[in-house]
């Protein structure tokens, strides 16, 4: 279960908000939740944000001198970008703009198999093309060796990066990066896309005007796909590029467009989020990523052919993401225990490296912790790629590892590093003595609300009015709404049951839940009873009659204390982890016989599959206690663990002895030993 949380609001900054401004009442709210309380700061939020000074960011007066000095010399120039959307869309805004002006240039993006950022293969291979100065976008600030190696060769090197810079520099002509010391840019948070943008207008003088004209669709791709706050300059370079995707002239977008099925007349962050970039980022995980550099900079048919390229790469991902899932899912099946583990670990031969970290997502959201999957190539090497939550940080955890780890990076919700095949079992180890030592209990995966809702919220022009937060993604997410104690009124089947609707009744009004992917079958809900909802808002139409819609995020019955249910829940982990806990929580935790059936009635009763969480609330028994009779059913062949954390009956041939469990055996024997103890 995910823990819930919603933001406080500054009522008297509310009233200022609604006095001086045209905002509606609940957009006003939800910018109070996220800390807009000044009236300046709201302003300019909603108004935009003026590009700032391209100069302000360090060195850019160096890169333009070093640039134009081989322009004028006329020497080739190669633009070294990067295997991902942020890296190829940085690369191509550099490249067409070289090209459009007649100048000398060659791209250099390498293979995923190459490794990320300069290497010294790569760069060999720019010198022997003829390139005198190399000009790296989305990466190089680390990249201290193969700078040198660069000056080795008789070449010169200007680095444009957006990536936190380490203690020592790499040498270069200019190092343009808002993250370092000297940088006079207030805003820091671009992507590698937005620094490039940042250096096509230094070129241009610092004239903005004509280059966000010409590369503000390519930039807001990148800088959407790179998961950066949407907020200040960044806001209002994907303000500008959504507005031209919608008339974008370039062939290979076009394309790309239709064939992810958006429609361009309402394409937004989400749907460049969801459908392109996927598209863009395939290109550098099941192929080469110049075909997605290609179908932006080509025109006619070479760049529709390359779109299509993109979109064949994207299916090929999907395919082969949900097999490493599906294998993933009947190793779990077989070894329950690792589902709680505080991290999971997970290792594979020959799992792709480009979908790893997708797969890792996944799993996140799943089992609520953090997860790190590796796979293993055939040279006895395995590489990892993790996701992990707010609270335990996952780059911190690699470092406690780092003497068996032959390389590493990341930050706190994101990681990757490589280990010998020989040292995984040592590297989980490792990682669960981490997680054991500095957090007996783990944070939890957090949803937060920036309001309670109540039925006086849900109007017409307050949903409406919400469409001017846009464009949402990181920093910016879209409006996210809690609800308590909703009357389910129907639970409507969609397509074939693999999603559901409910109708529902709140506080006076009426609306429709849309619950994707979630099978109707197992979704555990009844006419008649309350829940507890998170979602997002939005005004249907349909035959001239408009309607209002929650998306659900999550959902709960009605009546779950959090905090009891967390506590117990950890108790339980704790007990199968084989973890120290009270003899009082211990006996809490033991099912009596009388409780066993009527475990085992109800949920018969159920007659579809049932989660911990719902079944906990129905009947009123704490997580700990029902989690153990769950298990002694499962190893007695009573239920089985289904996918996505449901549980299910079967249907035994034998009579079966519940107490003939394992999981009750080893209960009663901790309680009998602790007894003994304490006499």
């Amino acid at each position: 279960m995910k823990k819930w949380e919603i933001r406080a609001i500054n009522t008297d900054a509310v009233e200022k908000t609604l006095n001086s401004t045209d905002l509606s009442c609940l957009t006003a709210e939800v910018m109070s939740a996220r800390g807009y309380n000044n009236l300046e700061e709201i302003k300019a939020f909603f108004n935009g944000t003026e590009l700032s000074d391209p100069f302000l960011l360090p060195d850019m007066d160096k890169a333009v001198e070093t640039i134009n000095q081989a322009i004028e010399n006329g020497e080739t120039i190669c633009i070294y970008g990067d295997y991902d959307c942020d890296g190829v869309t940085s690369t191509a805004i550099l490249y067409d703009y070289f090209m459009n002006m007649g100048i000398e240039a060659l791209c250099y993006i390498p293979e995923r198999s190459e490794g990320y950022g300069l290497n010294m293969r790569a760069i060999d291979e720019i010198r022997q093309n003829g390139a005198t100065l190399i000009v790296t976008v989305d990466n190089g600030i680390t990249a201290v060796s193969e700078a040198d190696y660069v000056y080795q060769l008789g070449m010169k090197l200007v680095i444009t990066d957006h990536h936190q810079p380490a203690e020592a520099l790499p040498r270069a002509e200019a190092l343009v990066d808002p993250y370092l010391e000297n940088c006079k840019s207030e805003f820091k948070d671009f992507a590698g896309v937005g620094v490039a943008l940042k250096l096509l207008c230094a070129l241009e003088d610092g004239g903005a005007d004509f280059i966000v004209e010409q590369y503000a669709d390519i930039c807001a791709l990148g800088t959407i796909a790179d998961i950066v706050p949407l907020v200040s300059e960044n806001r209002t370079i994907v303000n500008m590029g959504l507005k031209q995707l919608k008339y974008t002239e370039r062939e290979g977008l076009t394309s790309l467009i239709e064939q992810s099925g958006i429609n361009r007349d309402t394409i937004n962050s989400s749907s460049v989020a969801f459908f392109l970039a996927p598209r863009i980022n395939a290109a550098g995980r099941f192929g080469s990523a110049i075909t997605a550099l290609d179908m932006l900079v080509t025109e006619g048919e070479e760049a529709v052919a390359k779109a299509t390229e993109l979109s064949t790469l994207n299916d090929q991902r999907k395919q082969c993401e949900a097999g490493i899932i599906s294998e993933i899912g009947a190793y779990i099946a077989e070894n329950p225990d690792i589902v709680h583990d505080r991290v999971i670990v997970l290792s594979g031969k020959g799992w792709h490296h480009g979908v790893i970290g997708i797969v890792a997502a996944r799993l996140l959201e799943r089992y609520e912790r953090p997860v790190l999957i590796l796979s293993i190539d055939d040279n006895g090497f395995a590489v990892g790629s993790a996701r992990s939550i707010a609270g335990f940080n996952i780059f911190k955890c690699f470092d406690s590892c780092k003497e068996i780890l032959v390389k590493y990076g990341g930050h706190e919700c994101a990681g990757g590093l490589t280990v010998k095949e020989s040292d995984i079992q040592k590297l989980r180890e490792m990682i669960l003595d981490y997680a054991k030592e500095n957090f007996p209990v783990m944070p939890k995966f957090t949803l937060t609300a920036d309001k309670l809702l109540r039925g006086k919220d849900i109007t017409e022009k307050n949903i409406a009015d919400l469409a001017r937060i846009e464009p949402y993604g990181a920093g910016n997410p879209e409006p996210l709404f809690a609800l308590s104690g909703a009357a389910v009124l129907q639970v409507v089947p969609l397509k074939r049951g693999e999603h559901t609707k409910l109708e529902i009744s709140y506080d006076g009004v009426h609306l429709s839940c849309l619950m994707f992917r979630r099978k109707t079958a197992s979704v555990g809900i009844k006419a008649g009873d309350k829940i507890d909802l998170m979602g997002t808002l939005s005004i249907n139409e349909y035959n001239g009659k408009k309607s209002f819609t929650l998306t659900v995020t999550d959902y709960r019955l009605h009546g779950i204390r959090q905090d009891s249910y967390f506590a117990a829940y950890d108790a339980y982990e704790s007990f199968r982890r084989g973890e120290d806990l009270p003899l009082e929580i211990l006996r809490k935790g033991r099912p009596s016989r009388e409780e066993l059936v009527s475990i085992y009635k109800y949920a018969f009763s159920l007659a579809s599959p049932f989660t911990v969480t719902n079944l906990s609330a129905r009947l009123g028994i704490n997580c700990f206690k029902l989690s153990v009779a769950i298990d002694a059913f499962c190893e007695t062949g009573l239920f089985r663990n289904a996918e996505n954390g449901y549980i299910e009956l079967t249907s035994p041939k034998t009579r079966v002895d519940i107490e003939s469990s394992k999981t009750l055996h080893r209960l009663d024997s901790l309680i009998e030993k602790y007894e003994n103890e304490k006499e």
